[in-house]
């Protein structure tokens, strides 16, 4: 879900609705390169004008922060999409307060189909989002570093560098993986080295101790497209 955030967070300071901040800079940039929930946590407070704390008792005050909150719905839904919430914060443990009564018995919970994540990638890499500037920023936060070395420790990097590694050489890459329970997903946008862009996303369930499935279809993407036509 990040990736909405992201996508949403530019968008607004393109149409001049939010202005920076340094620690909504900082914030940004650590929920993009190292996909942290805390960061994460005050990016979805800065973009949506909301707080988490205990539950809103006043009935009229709650139905205004959900208004609030789905704010990032309410940009995809002017778009088009339909199969994606992105209205909830990211947690390490768990949910409380008014996050967790915003869930509503897990029925509003974050939700993105594979489709749609492929989606947001290729509105970003064509500037469709944003501007030439805010595009660079984007790509910029989401550029991964792929050249073959040790194994890193932080995932939302060691992810990115394992699908490249079957990609041609001089092929890159620009990523964002998700790690939740038993799900596993990485989306990206390949450049392959004629030039050519295309966006893989692949998302898992029940997988995530079998390493190789992610990066060996974006090896098989890759080399379907790298390979030339029959005549």
């Amino acid at each position: 879900m990040k990736i909405c955030y992201l996508s949403f967070y530019e968008a607004q300071k393109e149409a001049g609705r939010l202005t920076d901040s340094p620690e909504l800079v900082r914030a940004v940039h650590d929920m993009i390169t190292v996909s942290s929930n805390d960061a994460t946590g005050l990016v979805v407070d800065s973009i949506t004008g909301t707080t988490s704390g205990p539950e809103i008792g006043d009935a009229a005050e709650w139905e205004r922060w959900k208004t609030r909150r789905n704010a990032v719905n309410d940009f995809y839904r002017s778009r088009g999409y339909t199969n994606l919430n992105a209205n909830q914060k990211t947690f390490c443990e768990d949910a409380y307060g008014r996050e967790q009564a915003f869930r509503d018995g897990g029925k509003n919970r974050n939700r993105m189909s594979a489709a749609e994540a492929a989606r947001i990638f290729k509105e970003i890499a064509r500037g469709e989002v944003a501007g030439p500037k805010l595009t660079d920023e984007m790509r910029s936060l989401l550029a991964r570093d792929i050249a073959a070395g040790k194994p890193l420790e932080d995932l939302e990097l060691e992810d990115a560098r394992l699908a490249g590694q079957g990609l041609p050489k001089g092929t890159r890459l620009w990523a964002k993986s998700g790690d939740a329970y038993d799900y596993h997903h990485l989306v990206g946008l390949v450049a392959l080295p004629d030039g050519r862009e295309i966006v893989v996303a692949v998302f898992t369930k029940g997988v995530k101790d079998v390493p190789g499935i992610i990066p060996r279809v974006f090896e098989m993407v890759a080399a379907h497209f790298a390979t030339p036509p029959s005549r």
